[in-house]
């Protein structure tokens, strides 16, 4: 149940500050006002002093987490925080987002420079006023260079980066290749094994969004797999995974090639026609990084014609997520495919300004070398880096990769990877943003898609007019070889033959806007919807239009021919498949309420516990059948294994914490509270069947592939569902001829032999509780009722300086709950739609804690001008220790509580506890 905190204080007219701050650069008086949630509200007379002021408060309160961003996206976090930053500053330099900003900044239009001009103007002159944040003390560093737009541009294109960036293709190709290369030594199909068995691009759940909307069963072409490795050197994968692992070891670097399962987002809107008070409702709740400061900023935009309030990213300008006047949006990523790696052969070459060049289609292109010099901090002091093989003194561009770079080199081979990413264009995202702050209805979200360059995102929006629309955008490049109906050597999903064949095609028919110069999809053939018969639209991440439910991305084709692509795979659909069986259960009984969405949003219970719990259920029962053989029947008698199974069959499927000191859904206003007897069950229930899953997937799925690459966490779960499901045909033998329920001296039947597995992960699951790996939760206890789930499930909102600055601790202001175990416990797991994700392989202590979730939750009514909305964010608006802003809405997001959006100046000025402070020039 949700709730919305009741602020103590008088309901009065604004308290505003005896005099007004005057500001150099402001063009006419603006205020600011504070309410009790400490959102601050901008209102100006013109857009430069809107901008202006945001750049003042984001200032006021984030000042080091954006330094901390712009220095990232530039390669020079190492004058901040010193030499460990160093090697994220090399690799984030070869990328070269600096670069992509400085393409970027004069293709925007210029109201969007204006307004990034003005607010970098408000970012200085707040930096000046005030004292720095602590930070710097702790590092030793007395000033902060002044911003410039071009430092909102680059954590732009970084944010941007970060959505739509990917290097799965290597890891594919390392897994890929070693299949095959095991299968051929040991008589199993390795191709089958990659795509039909455990890399699978089906998902576990099968919603998708516009044929669920449309109330209609996508159709499931096979397409074919004819394709091949042979363009591809043994040095390729070998120097992929040398990157990889070099990202995964390096702190700032390692979020680029972490599962992506871990995170996500959520977003769905009801039509009118289905809401009790006749008008559209929107919910969207963003999943990204938990730590400290919290990503989004919350902030209302007033001035002209802006009125917009919602989450802003600090260190740039507007409002990216939330609701106007007449409009509220939400978003959640697209994994559209607009990153390839390819294989380079570099020769030496006398004409190259470099003196090296790749070698296409037998012809030398030259690698044009970027001059890279690389400072830092030491004890306040900025030192150059003198050059070496670890730090070197420039970058190889390849201008026919969109000005890509050389990522790999091998010196004695001439092999190299290089990256191609739509995202090293100039592009214009602000623009679009800009135009979603002021627009009037679905139809002018949907008008500013041309300008969403890069980042990759679905789009959901309602307005006051009655409608909901669903869009995608994102400039995705069109492949010479997928246009010709075909796939050339390997598909775009892995590393691709550089040499010629696999080429994005020069841009020919130029889409309206469009910024990069290659062919991409017209927009009118991307995944788009308004007002569906269904009356919802849901978007988690998951296949929009149904076109990997048949385990293969390449099996449509575009309208006018050729391969339709968009991308390998999606998530594997547990918070979609659980949002919308909530949405369709409300709908068919009765209308859907304001409350009845933040609920789904506070919704933790497994969807794929639903799956497998019946599993265990049915080994159990086989076990205990008088003809069961002695190992299946031996697990069956095993100590606590019953009375684990019975817990399980009695389970709701929630994940509740358990203990007084957790936060849960159905705790009141960030309050912790005790436990039910029913909680408690569903909480040890949850520990048991979440250990067991981690247990079975690793004897089941992993064990079978011998020390070869393991799935990722979404395709082994599916892997896993797979084999259950196809099991009364195929026996547990995969497409491969890979028998995953064979049990090395144990001749059983297929059935009894899937049961003793099934069973032994539940047996180790138990064994593992009540032993070393988890003792410091349960002490080595054999009881099943001390596996409380919020003992494990815990997180900590880590800053990058740690220490005090991680929450908790908080400097004190939230310590940590459990005196022996780091971290605040929580409900909610892998696949839950108020997801709080970890490894799906987790089998000790502190694997179950978890850093993405909710940035921040959101729910509007389209009724009165959008008057209705609440929403919550981790953290508090302030990153200053000293704020009384700083960690106050925390407690309510752990419990799913939420915050007034106070939109309209009546509202606002009746308000409990608003403090304003007006602005005027200085004379």
């Amino acid at each position: 149940m949700r709730r919305r905190l009741a602020l103590v204080a008088l309901c009065c007219p604004l308290a505003v500050a005896a005099e007004p701050v005057r500001l150099a650069g402001l063009h006419a008086a603006a205020e600011v006002s504070r309410d009790a949630a400490g959102i601050p509200h901008i209102r100006a007379g013109n857009e430069h002093d809107l901008f202006f002021l945001q750049g003042w408060v984001h200032a006021e309160d984030r000042l080091f987490q954006m330094d901390l961003q712009r220095r990232q996206a530039a390669g020079t976090l190492a004058e901040l925080l010193g030499p460990g930053a160093l090697p994220s500053d090399v690799q984030l330099r070869t990328i070269g987002l600096q670069r992509a900003a400085v393409r970027s900044l004069p293709l925007l239009s210029a109201r969007a420079r204006a307004a990034l001009e003005a607010y970098a103007e408000g970012v200085n002159a707040s930096a000046a006023a005030r004292p720095l944040p602590p930070e710097y003390a702790a590092l030793k560093l007395t000033r902060f260079s002044p911003w410039t737009a071009l430092d909102s541009t680059a954590i732009g294109k970084l944010l941007a980066f970060g959505l739509s960036f990917d290097l799965d293709d290597i890891s594919r190709t390392v897994a890929l290749l070693t299949y095959q290369q095991a299968g051929a030594a040991l008589g199993f199909n390795g191709k089958a094994l990659f795509f039909e068995d455990v890399f699978r691009s089906a998902p576990f759940d099968p919603a998708s969004t516009i044929p669920d909307a449309l109330m209609t069963t996508p159709s499931l072409p096979r397409g074919r797999r004819d394709f091949d490795a042979k363009g591809l050197h043994p040095r390729a994968a070998e120097l992929g995974k040398k990157l990889l692992d070099s990202l995964r070891g390096d702190r700032f670097l390692r979020w680029m090639v972490e599962p992506k399962d871990h995170a996500g987002s959520n977003q769905w809107a009801i039509s009118g026609r289905f809401t009790d008070t006749g008008d559209p409702m929107l919910a969207s709740d963003p999943h990204l990084a938990l730590g400290a400061p919290s990503v989004f900023y919350p902030v209302h935009l007033r001035a002209g014609d802006f009125d917009a309030i919602g989450n802003s990213f600090p260190g740039t300008p507007l409002v990216i997520v939330g609701h106007n006047r007449d409009v509220a949006w939400g978003a959640t990523v697209n994994p559209l495919d607009v990153t390839d790696v390819f294989q380079e052969q570099i020769v030496p070459d006398r004409a190259s300004p470099s003196g090296l060049s790749t070698l296409f289609q037998g012809r030398p292109e030259p690698l044009i070398p970027i001059p890279q010099t690389y400072f830092v901090n030491q004890g306040g002091t900025l030192v150059q880096v003198r050059s070496s093989d670890q730090v070197p003194a420039f970058t190889l561009i390849s201008p026919r990769r969109n000005q890509g770079p050389i990522v790999q080199f091998d010196s004695k081979t001439g092999v190299a990877l290089s990256v191609q990413y739509t995202g090293f264009s100039g592009t214009r995202e602000l623009d679009t943003f800009l135009a979603f702050d002021v627009a009037r209805d679905v139809f002018d979200i949907q008008r500013a898609m041309p300008t969403f360059d890069v980042g990759s995102q679905n789009f959901i929006c309602a307005d006051t007019k009655g409608n909901i629309a669903y869009f995608t955008s994102s400039e995705v490049p069109i492949r010479e070889d997928l246009q010709a109906g075909k796939v050339h050597g390997l598909p775009p999903f892995f590393i691709r033959d550089g040499s010629g064949g696999n080429e994005w095609l020069p841009v020919q028919h130029p889409q309206p806007a469009q910024a990069i110069p290659f062919e991409i999809l017209p927009l009118d053939e991307m995944p788009h919807l308004v007002n569906p018969p269904s009356g919802f639209l849901i978007n988690a991440n998951n296949d929009p239009i149904g076109i990997t439910l048949g385990n293969n991305p390449l099996s449509f084709t575009r309208p006018g021919g050729g391969i339709f692509y968009l991308n390998p795979g999606y998530d594997f659909g547990l918070r979609a498949g659980r949002i919308t069986a909530r949405v369709r259960e409300r709908l068919a009984s009765r209308p859907m309420t304001f409350r009845e969405m933040q609920s789904i949003q506070a919704d933790v219970k497994l969807l794929d516990a639903q799956v497998f719990v019946p599993s265990i259920v049915s080994a159990f029962r086989n076990a205990q059948r008088p003809s069961a053989p002695l190992a299946l029947a031996a697990l069956a008698a095993s100590p606590n294994l019953a009375q684990a199974v019975q817990r399980l069959a009695a389970w709701d499927f929630s994940t509740p914490t358990g203990i007084p000191e957790g936060f849960d859904a159905s705790d009141v206003n960030g309050r912790p509270g005790s436990p039910s007897a029913e909680q408690i069950a569903n909480s040890v229930a949850a520990t048991i069947y979440t250990v067991w899953r981690g247990q079975a997937l690793r004897s089941i799925v992993d064990a079978h592939l011998a020390g070869m690459p393991i799935p990722p966490d979404d395709q082994a779960m599916t892997a896993l569902r797979n084999l259950l499901d196809q099991f009364p045909s195929r026996q547990g033998v995969g497409t491969s001829g890979i028998d995953f329920f064979a049990i090395p001296g144990v001749t059983a039947e297929a059935a009894d032999r899937r049961d003793i597995l099934l069973l032994q992960a539940l047996r180790s699951a138990l064994d593992r509780l009540s032993g070393a790996p988890f003792a410091p939760a349960f002490g080595g206890s054999t009881n099943l009722a001390d596996y409380r789930w919020g003992k494990l499930h815990r997180i900590v909102f880590e800053h990058v300086l740690g220490g005090p600055f991680n929450i908790p601790p908080a400097f004190g202001r939230l310590p940590d709950p459990l005196p022996d175990l780091a971290g605040i416990p929580t409900d909610g797991g892998v696949g839950t739609v108020d997801v709080a994700a970890f490894s799906i392989r987790a089998q000790s202590v502190d694997e179950f804690m978890f850093s993405h979730g909710p940035s921040n939750r959101l729910v509007v009514s389209l009724s009165h001008h959008a008057e209705h909305a609440e929403s919550v964010w981790p953290g508090g608006v302030s990153a200053r220790p000293d704020s009384k802003f700083y960690v106050n809405l925390l407690p309510l997001w752990l419990t799913n509580d939420t915050v007034p959006l106070f939109f309209s100046r009546d509202a606002l000025e009746h308000a409990p506890g608003v403090v304003t402070t007006r602005f005027v020039p200085v004379d």
